[in-house]
């Protein structure tokens, strides 16, 4: 009772010092960047315990290279210059000024990783945000604010497709599935958004299946178009109470995307997965003919899109995973690169009208912008550094300098307080780094299926050991965590190696971390299995710490991350997915930090203690001042 008492003194303290400032210097209080945090842990007794705030002179400042995954784009109907963007981690933003400057608008959004985007096609104040694993939500002031709208139907599901009716904007189509499950459902509102009865599931097939894309004919709006994950192309030509295949001349049955022209009755494209590219009909799907010619060999369609703007000879483009964007201009006769080579394309539009300015939303790297047609591209993030930031260490050979992983972007050589980040990439032929440590005064990095040691100049593959991958799944569900790939994309994790999670240097050996392989010990003459179900034992052997913060418990281990600083090794800090905790003691007394991102990465700047560098899942990296 006597330390709470201290510690609500010491907080009244320092509110009271904040408001004879706002008093005697007329600093208004929204100009205070000082942010006060209560920090909370419980006892060995249960009891609640109040420390002292942990006060940070100023707001993190982020750092790092500008990314992160795309997914979906949005128009307002009322100014195409306000675009949406869903961001895969950290919820929506929107930009009002051509993608220049970007606001997030993520309040209330209870699943911040965006699968998918809609608008009302006349009120521009209604706004559909589908999620991965969170449903639905819909925001009826422009974004501003977001409200649940699964209706108890969708309230789990992952949301592919928001389909909405531009004749009556109430009929909502939406496709989606629930994680871990191969069945997808089709589901309708007739209110808006407000309630949904489920139409069609994927388990009418013969084998499970789930959907991607619904399509409304704008000619005709009991016509609805749909795809099957590995079942083809369907219609509907009663407002989707049954569906028929269409699949006639289609030999690759991993529909994807429609497109539909509505200045030439029955003209629809179709989009496959697993190679084909792009279908084309004129007669709404009686009879296909495969288009492809100039597309990439086995190219992957993540998207299909119209130019809206065009006249009767509406340009097509192909959004491709891994193969950058294309187009065609003689309805998929031919197909010519647009640029953007390398990038997986989740998404695609042209906004205001100005058929020169394209917007492109892409796995890893942000968003993207050409005002020339496709010739020239930039990046149009800003200060949005949305990145994964996997791993950050000290760099062996340079105590000065800092190490960091980011995922679909390598690995980075950061200079002190984490100011300028440098590609060091040179052979390292995977750029999906899942972590990065040092082992024996050597810098290893690993990812799904491989590992490599840098050597000072360029990166080394390492032969890592062989497992049974049939009974650990391949790590499908660390992966999916990760990246958005969909189920699909899994058949790539080919082979029997192991799934790496992390490194260490023990007893002088290296220890490889996996994914339900257990550990691996390396030996003169390969990799010998060692029988340990978790590793949290050798996890905190390797941090330095004495004490852990009471809160955590020994079976989150697995979820912690370590930091010690180089020039005061009884400062250290321990993360713990939102919160960050602080000991200057070696662990007899903690202050905690709750932030607004999962930490998964921490770093003491080399050359000053006070600095703290934070590596987060969706959000990049941020420099934090500690007191």
């Amino acid at each position: 009772m006597r330390k709470n008492q201290q510690s609500s003194k010491s907080l009244r303290f320092y509110v009271s010092v904040l408001m004879v400032l706002v008093v005697l210097f007329g600093v208004p209080a929204s100009a205070i960047s000082t942010r006060v945090v209560l920090a909370q842990a419980i006892t060995p007794t249960g009891n609640l315990v109040t420390y002292l705030p942990l006060i940070t002179t100023e707001q993190p400042v982020p750092i790092g290279p500008i990314g992160g995954t795309f997914t979906s784009f949005a128009i307002d109907p009322g100014q195409n210059d306000n675009i949406y963007a869903g961001h895969f981690g950290s919820g929506v933003y929107k930009t009002f000024d051509q993608g220049t400057t970007w606001y997030r608008k993520s309040l209330g959004l209870g699943n911040l990783v965006i699968q998918s985007l809609a608008t009302h096609p006349t009120n521009s104040s209604i706004v559909f945000a589908g999620t991965y694993g969170g449903g639905i939500y819909r925001s009826t002031n422009a974004g501003e604010s977001w409200q649940a709208s699964s209706g108890g139907v969708l309230n789990n599901h992952i949301i592919y497709d928001i389909e909405i009716d531009q004749v009556n904007p109430r009929r909502i189509f939406v496709v989606s599935r629930i994680s871990g499950s191969l069945v997808g459902y089709l589901s309708r509102s007739m209110d808006g958004g407000i309630t949904w009865s489920i139409l069609l599931t994927g388990d009418s097939f013969p084998t499970p299946d789930y959907f991607y894309d619904v399509d409304i004919d704008p000619n005709n709006s009991n016509i609805i178009y749909l795809t099957a994950h590995e079942h083809g192309f369907f219609t509907s030509v009663n407002g989707g109470l049954s569906f028929s295949a269409i699949n006639n001349g289609v030999t690759d049955l991993s529909a994807r995307s429609f497109a539909i022209d509505n200045d030439y009755g029955g003209l629809v494209y179709g989009g496959v997965w697993h190679g084909d590219g792009v279908y084309r009909t004129w007669n709404g799907g009686l009879s296909w003919l495969k288009n492809s010619i100039g597309l990439p060999l086995g190219v992957r369609i993540s998207r299909l899109y119209l130019d809206p703007f065009g006249r009767l000879q509406k340009r097509l483009f192909s959004c491709t995973y891994g193969n950058g964007l294309y187009s065609s201009d003689d309805f998929a006769t031919s197909w010519i690169s647009r640029g953007l080579a390398g990038q997986g394309i989740y998404d695609f539009v042209i906004a205001d009208g100005s058929p020169q300015r394209w917007y492109a939303a892409t796995e890893n790297n942000g968003i993207f912008r050409s005002s020339s047609y496709g010739s020239n591209w930039n990046s149009i993030m800003a200060n949005l550094r949305l990145t994964d930031i996997t791993s950050l260490v000290e760099l062996p050979g340079d105590p000065n300098e800092l190490a960091g992983a980011v995922y679909g972007q390598g690995v980075f050589r950061i200079s002190a307080s984490g100011e300028n980040w440098e590609s060091m990439n040179e052979g390292l032929t995977n750029l999906d780094v899942v972590s990065i440590a040092v082992a024996n005064n050597a810098l290893y990095a690993i990812g799904r299926g491989w590992m490599s040691v840098w050597d000072g100049e360029v990166w080394q593959a390492i032969e890592l050991p062989e497992a049974d991958l049939k009974a650990v799944d391949a790590g499908i569900n660390w992966v999916r965590e990760r990246v958005l790939l969909p189920d699909e994309a899994f058949e790539m994790i080919t082979g029997s190696k192991v799934q790496p999670t992390g490194v260490v240097w023990q007893d002088g050996q290296l220890i490889l971390r996996t994914v339900g392989a257990g550990v691996w010990v390396q030996q003169a003459n390969g990799w010998k299995h060692v029988a340990l179900t978790t590793t949290e034992e050798i996890e905190l052997s390797n941090t330095g710490l004495e004490r852990l913060p009471v809160a955590l418990e020994k079976s989150n281990l697995g979820e912690l991350t370590f930091a010690t600083s180089t020039s005061d090794s009884c400062l250290q800090a321990v993360s713990e997915q939102t919160r960050i905790w602080i000991t200057r003691d070696c662990g007899e007394n903690w202050t905690a930090h709750s932030l607004d991102w999962t930490v998964q990465a921490l770093a003491f700047d080399p050359l000053n203690a006070d600095i703290l560098l934070v590596g987060t899942r969706e959000s990049g990296a941020f420099k934090i001042h500690i007191p």
